[in-house]
């Protein structure tokens, strides 16, 4: 017996495959100032708005007095934004899977020179 495709969940798709999903769908969104030069200024933009979450979660400059105690949540979406700005790059040369086939085959590497453990 086959399983109901309207009541089988999906398998949610990894990390990367999201990303990609996601760079697609604000692609389509907002269709325009998506060349290479706005996305390597997005990822500029979103690269300095990390560095200032990174600053201000290890207490930096006035980042405490000023704004209060850091937000991890703030640092965890300003992570998600550069992601997202890399993966849009990758999405506008059409190496998507050049880069996941790279990001596979340094984690293999790293796994057989045991950095990375087997799973288990």
């Amino acid at each position: 017996m086959h399983p109901d495709p309207l009541t089988t969940p999906l398998r949610p798709a990894d990390t990367f495959t999201q990303l990609a999903e996601l760079v697609a769908a604000l692609d389509r969104r907002f269709p325009t100032h998506n060349g290479p030069f706005e996305r390597v200024s997005r990822l500029a933009e979103e690269a300095g708005e990390l560095a200032a979450a990174v600053n201000h979660a290890e207490g930096m400059g006035v980042k405490h007095a000023k704004h209060g105690p850091p937000d991890l949540a703030n640092l965890v979406k300003e992570v998600e934004d550069v992601l997202r700005a890399a993966v849009g790059i990758a999405h506008h040369y059409g190496v998507l899977e050049q880069v996941r086939a790279s990001v596979g085959h340094h984690h293999a590497r790293y796994r057989d020179d045991g950095f990375i453990p087997e799973p288990s």
